[in-house]
């Protein structure tokens, strides 16, 4: 029997097993390699566009504030005017709506 283990690709050096540390192996045996795979995950991208219309849109809200900045009137003056009618009820009325209308029809706020 010892001589059919002599005879497998060489004896297994066991010198080591009571001090606790690895057998020693015979060189013949190689390693197999785990193969992993990585998967690299991706990032959408967001996109975004604005279209002619909303380019239209944001132009005519900054040529109003534009206005607005330019204006030499005391912004808190009206301001406090305009919550003094609304408090008193004064732009209740179909008469202050009708007004109100022909204002931003005139001023083209609501052009197409």
């Amino acid at each position: 029997m010892i001589n059919e283990a002599s005879d497998r690709k060489g004896p297994m050096d066991i010198r080591n097993v009571t001090n606790q540390s690895n057998v020693e192996r015979s060189t013949d045996r190689k390693r197999s390699e785990a193969q992993r795979t990585v998967i690299i995950p991706s990032v959408p991208r967001d996109e975004a566009s604005i279209s002619a219309a909303g380019r239209e849109t944001a132009a005519a809200v900054e040529g109003l504030a534009e206005r607005s900045r330019r204006s030499d009137v005391d912004r808190d003056q009206v301001v406090a005017r305009a919550m003094q009618k609304l408090i008193s009820g004064e732009l209740d009325g179909t008469e202050a709506i009708g007004a109100t209308a022909l204002r931003m029809l005139d001023a083209k706020f609501l052009s197409a």
